[in-house]
């Protein structure tokens, strides 16, 4: 049956190709084969988030633990670099009057001083000489001036004269009077303890030219302060009579409160410049004119050389060598103070003081001062 088939199919091919007739199959459309869908990745679930195991909180003891609290910490202030000038300065400063030691100098060009609660006023006088003269009084450098009379204390001329100022040492004048009082015997023998070469590369003091171990009468000690301001003489003075400076320029100060002077208050013995050391020239002239009644005082004041214990020494005091009448008292000098002078010169029995602070011109204002006095005033 196949064969015949087959056959049928064969002959019937053939006999359309020789009729020249195309023959078209009929196709039986073969159904696509279906592909089978690509399988998707399987979507991760997030894991579950487990609660954490509570921690059980140990039951409380019978001591309360305190909560703290962190503090904040100061960041530190950068220490400045030490100059080391500066620093060899001091080891002189510790070393040049032991067992004490002295401060090193300022570094700024002022000082701090606490200013009065009330102005001064000079002390009311019942007498006093008689202006006679009608010319001005001369024109000086210095701007703080007092012109005192000493019999009646009266101020015969003044400029500025209760402004609170580095007197410089003209602090001597009270150191001397004060060591006076203190110890009457001046002919006393000290052993030194001060290094003037060490004092005077701390500060640059004046000496007169101690040094440590040296046998020395209060009274050498006295001119040297008082002719060649001598630092080291106020150094050792203090520390001979006191035991320390610090007690020294306790009773300084309590013999200008004495005094009732307003505007002094001291706190280096030789008159180095420091906080709140300070006078006014009219304190100045008062104290001075005080001073002058001791007889001793008066003797220092007027020498213009001393000799003794084998110090060679010589008043700075210009007026000694150069005005008539001329019998004191003391100059200074410092960096911030200037130059101070109290002077002081006797005519027909009557003495009068200068004292001028931050001159410019010690010989010339007072030799100015002092002859407009004579010529002015009549007693």
């Amino acid at each position: 049956m196949r064969l015949a088939a087959l056959g049928a199919c064969l002959v019937l091919l053939v006999g359309c190709q020789a009729l020249g007739m195309p023959f078209e199959p009929t196709l039986t459309p073969i159904p696509p084969t279906a592909v089978p869908p690509t399988a998707a990745p399987p979507t991760v679930a997030p894991p579950t988030p487990v609660p954490p195991t509570p921690v059980p909180t140990p039951p409380p003891t019978s001591t309360p633990v305190p909560t703290i609290v962190p503090t904040e910490v100061p960041t530190p202030t950068p220490e400045a670099t030490p100059d080391p000038s500066r620093a060899a300065q001091q080891q002189y400063c510790d070393t040049a009057a032991p067992p004490g030691h002295v401060a090193l100098p300022p570094l700024a060009p002022v000082i701090r001083i606490t200013p009065p609660d009330a102005p001064t006023q000079p002390t009311p006088v019942a007498d006093g000489p008689r202006r006679t003269g009608a010319d001005p009084a001369p024109h000086v450098t210095s701007p703080h001036v007092a012109v005192l009379d000493e019999g009646s204390g009266a101020l015969l001329y003044a400029v500025d004269p209760f402004a609170r100022e580095a007197p410089a040492s003209i602090t001597k004048i009270v150191t001397t009077i004060v060591a006076l009082e203190r110890e009457p015997d001046i002919k006393k023998v000290f052993t030194t303890t001060v290094s003037s070469s060490a004092l005077a590369a701390c500060d640059g003091s004046s000496i007169m030219g101690l040094e440590p171990d040296d046998h020395v009468s209060l009274e050498t000690l006295l001119y040297g302060m008082m002719l060649p301001s001598g630092n080291d003489a106020a150094e050792q003075v203090a520390y001979s009579l006191a035991g320390s400076r610090e007690t020294y320029v306790a009773w300084m100060n309590e013999k200008v409160a004495s005094l009732h002077l307003r505007d002094t208050h001291f706190v280096t013995p030789s008159g180095m410049d420091a906080d709140d050391h300070y006078s006014s020239a009219y304190d100045m002239a008062l104290v001075a004119r005080y001073a002058m009644r001791n007889s001793e005082f008066r003797t220092l004041a007027a020498a213009k050389m001393f000799v003794g214990d084998e110090y060679y020494l010589h008043n700075l005091n210009p007026l000694l060598y150069s005005y008539t009448g001329a019998d004191g008292v003391k100059i200074g000098y410092t960096d911030i103070a200037g130059r101070t002078f109290v002077a002081s010169a006797t005519r027909g029995g009557h003495r009068v003081y200068v004292s001028l602070l931050g001159s410019k011109n010690l010989a010339g204002d007072s030799t100015a001062l002092l002859d407009w006095v004579w010529k002015e005033f009549s007693w």
